[in-house]
């Protein structure tokens, strides 16, 4: 197939008499795109939505991050309980404080470093009141040794939410696109309607030119009178086809001022020709699919959350073993001589325990049910994964038909458009020399019409599906 060039300059705008209208100033496709950002509220929502799910990935991490806990108590005894045999308990206070640094690691492993700490004063029946300091650095340590071995509990809860986070992203992402992609499409649909708005001018101007050369020959005797109502007939209907034109453009005249936030009938702003891009499209040019859309990286995200979901449950309702272990670097003993308790700060005298926890949920009945209901939500998301992935192969597959369809028929277009316009411009100097007939000049000029509206919509269709698969398949959304 031979190489051809869109760029459709167009032969009307050779013809005398072309008017041209004047919108304003310029507004390019990525001005026009960044009016949008700045002043349309649906865009600023979307991205908005967007940012504030980037802001809770971050936030899932938070398991693994440093924590400092601290507490204090205080407590005032006068049961008269007896302390030992010997001593009876008159009144006790007590102040009791605890601060620990802690740490959760991707193992699964809890640490706390911190000290414990009391001051109070023991009154006991018949002997001296004895007051107690103390201040004790331990290390302590948690570890799960069946749910959250190697950390796989938490890991497993972590990817099952930012699978969901990003679930959530992906569907923001392609409802951005979309939102764009209409956004482009609006702007390229004005400046087609104007395009057909001033081809529709010249079209009407060409027919009225022939109305008034048959009025002047009807006067003379020269044609018959259905000629000249045959050019009545067709400046009527050109001047129908101009007036649809104008209200094309009114309703492409608000859409557009709809994606920029102005409540305006008519657009302020000159657009660029979008003949004009007919330039990049040539016969060897081929659409690339660098990414997958965005809606089918969500559905998987989808599989995967469902996937991690089930491991959450299924380790949160079995049973757990759980090792302790606790390190106080000293403890406390009766200073005889002060009669007070004090830190011994010998190091021999330091303490240590170390314990298992078993839990057991009994539950068993329960569990078949949920587990049904798990493998129930994990087939539903990677049956519609499957079906959403299959409608966007489809999707890619009809663009690019429509694509080569729309390139091979443009080619087409394009040769017959010059073609009836060497019949258009032969049948008028036949008509000038009395050789032909209205109606033969008319049809000439309604098929140039309708061949040259046929290349306009093929170049236009060509932007609005490149522009979706730049839209769509950029690959931008696989680095989320």
């Amino acid at each position: 197939m031979k190489k051809f060039s869109l760029l459709f300059v167009f032969m009307i705008f050779c013809i005398s008499g072309i008017k041209s209208f004047v919108y304003g100033k310029m507004l390019t496709i990525d001005n026009y795109l960044a009016m949008i950002a700045k002043n349309n509220n649906e865009w600023k929502s979307i991205q908005a939505e967007i940012d504030a799910i980037k802001g809770k990935l971050d936030e899932i991490e938070r398991v693994y991050v440093f924590s400092f806990t601290a507490g204090i108590s205080y407590s005032d005894d006068k049961s008269g309980r007896p302390y030992s045999q010997s001593l009876k308990l008159d009144d006790l206070i007590n102040w009791k404080y605890d601060a620990s640094l802690n740490k959760q690691f991707e193992t699964g492993t809890k640490v706390y470093l911190g000290v414990d700490g009391s001051y109070g004063t023991y009154d006991y029946v018949n002997t001296d009141k004895y007051s107690i300091k103390d201040i004790v650095p331990f290390v302590k340590l948690e570890q799960s040794l069946w749910k959250d071995i190697n950390g796989g509990s938490t890991k497993a809860s972590i990817a099952k939410q930012k699978a969901s986070a990003r679930s959530q992203l992906y569907l923001y992402e392609y409802k951005k696109q979309k939102f764009l992609l209409d956004a482009i499409k609006a702007y390229w649909d004005l400046s087609y309607a104007r395009t057909i708005v001033d081809f529709k001018i010249v079209s009407f101007d060409r027919k009225k030119k022939i109305l008034e050369w048959n009025q002047r020959r009807y006067k003379m005797d020269l044609v018959e009178k259905s000629d000249l109502l045959q050019s009545q007939a067709a400046v009527k209907s050109g001047e129908l086809n101009l007036k649809l034109a104008y209200e094309d453009e009114s309703k492409n005249n608000r859409t557009f001022n709809l994606f920029i936030n102005i409540n305006e009938d008519n657009v302020r702003y000159d657009v660029e020709k979008f003949e004009d891009k007919g330039n990049s499209f040539k016969v060897d040019k081929d659409l690339l699919r660098k990414g997958t859309r965005a809606d089918v990286l969500s559905a998987l995200e989808d599989v995967n959350a469902a996937l991690y979901d089930q491991e959450v449950s299924q380790r949160s309702r079995g049973a757990d073993l759980v090792f302790e272990g606790k390190y106080a670097l000293n403890n406390v003993a009766q200073n005889q001589t002060s009669k007070s308790f004090e830190r011994i700060k010998d190091g021999d005298r330091s303490s240590y325990s170390i314990g298992l926890r078993y839990t057991l949920p009994l539950d068993f009945k329960l569990r078949k049910v949920i587990d049904k209901g798990y493998e129930a939500a994990k087939i539903a998301a990677q049956s519609l994964a499957e079906s959403v992935a299959s409608k966007e192969n489809n999707d890619w597959i009809q663009l690019l038909d429509n694509w080569n369809n729309t390139r091979i028929r443009l080619e087409v277009a394009f040769d017959i458009e010059k073609i009836q316009r060497q019949r258009y411009e032969e049948d008028r100097k036949l008509l000038q020399r009395g050789r032909t007939t209205t109606y033969m000049v008319l049809q000439s000029e309604e098929d140039l019409d309708s061949s040259t509206i046929n290349v306009l919509k093929g170049i236009l269709e060509l932007i609005k599906i490149d522009e979706e698969v730049k839209a769509f398949y950029s690959g931008v959304n696989e680095v989320l």
